[in-house]
């Protein structure tokens, strides 16, 4: 699949018909998608909001789903949902409000479904991560044993690896315990690679979470540029000299290649600080997972629109050549957002780069 197309589709979204309007509308990251297969790649494809006046649409046609783009057909197909959906858990709770499938064979789940900075209405102004219990899709706390029985018949079906994110329950530890003592409910029960996300922690934590059994982290910084960043994460505003830091340390103890953290393009930022961010993350080693901005209905920022897809393309070619300047490699991620790729066009142009 082209990897302008998967940008434009990320950018713009795509009509779809009303019945195939399924899947969560709010959440920890980007919600409000239907998972479509294009050739090797899954996009998450917008289909909520701004998507209605999209140029693209998913058309049933001749036997099989395509996008239709100004006269032109792309095939596509549906990302099916898996059968684990249909079951409980132990304790009675449906699995689907455990943890989701996330593109083709990621399992993810937000462990801590409350955040500190929505009680202090701080909260990031794209995030809807407790808008998930306000529509009852989800519980508070997921335990560990709760997540070792999805992520156990999840591989049975075929998944690989597994996202564990968090909102921030505390400022002690940033959810760093919580994560650690799930992911290792995990790798007790499967042999699923693990991505944790969460604020930046010190050197101890990181260990621990390593320790743990930990393949990968994000460390989310969602703006390089320091004036949006400590409007649009008010909360997190204190954090802004951490990231650097706590960068350094995770890639010391996790190894290459498997660092990375949500940049959120659109948010207001400007071009200079944002370029030099993202080559200063890659010269850190530091992967920058660049995603366009999904407006979630309930936030602060739910009638804001993506960036263009120009933009996008531009932002995603000066990463890519900071990527192979500084030898990083998107590729080589095991585990959670980079290595799904769903959200966001990196890896499918980083892998473009490298086929001529």
């Amino acid at each position: 699949m082209s990897a302008r197309l998967k940008n434009r589709i990320l950018c713009r979204g795509v009509k779809v018909p009303d019945e195939l309007k399924t899947g969560r509308k709010s959440g920890a990251g980007p919600a409000g998608g239907r998972y479509l297969e294009l050739d090797r790649s899954v996009v998450n494809a917008p289909i909520y909001g701004f998507s209605e006046n999209s140029p693209i649409s998913l058309d049933f046609f001749d036997g099989s789903y395509h996008l239709s783009e100004n006269g032109n057909r792309h095939p596509a197909g549906l990302v099916g949902e898996p059968s684990f959906y249909a079951e409980k858990t132990s304790d009675g709770i449906p699995m689907k409000k455990i943890a989701l499938q996330h593109g083709r064979e990621c399992l993810a789940t937000t462990v801590c479904q409350r955040c500190l900075y929505w009680r202090t209405r701080s909260e990031c102004h794209f995030c809807g991560i407790e808008l998930s219990l306000k529509y009852d899709t989800t519980v508070p706390m997921k335990n560990p044993r709760q997540l070792a029985e999805v992520g156990a018949q999840a591989e049975k079906e075929g998944f690989k690896h597994c996202t564990l994110t968090t909102g921030t329950p505390n400022v002690r530890d940033r959810g760093a315990e919580v994560l650690a003592v799930s992911t290792e409910a995990m790798k007790e029960n499967t042999s699923l690679k693990i991505h944790v996300q969460l604020e930046p922690i010190d050197r101890e934590r990181i260990s621990l979470l390593k320790e743990s059994g930990a393949d990968t982290i994000g460390i989310h910084i969602e703006s390089l540029d320091s004036q949006v960043f400590r409007t649009k994460c008010p909360g997190k505003a204190h954090q802004w000299d951490n990231y650097w830091e706590a960068w350094h340390d995770a890639v010391e103890i996790l190894g290459d290649n498997q660092v990375s953290s949500y940049v959120i393009i659109g948010l207001g930022e400007r071009e200079e600080p944002t370029k030099k961010g993202i080559e200063r993350m890659c010269q850190s080693g530091i992967i920058p997972y660049l995603v366009p901005l999904r407006p979630i209905k309930g936030t602060k920022l739910e009638n804001a629109l993506p960036p263009s897809p120009q933009t996008m393309l531009d932002h995603y070619m000066h990463a890519i050549d900071c990527l192979k300047t500084y030898g990083v490699n998107p590729t080589e991620n095991l585990a959670g957002c980079v290595r799904c790729g769903a959200c966001s066009a990196l890896v499918d142009f980083y892998e473009e780069s490298h086929a001529f």
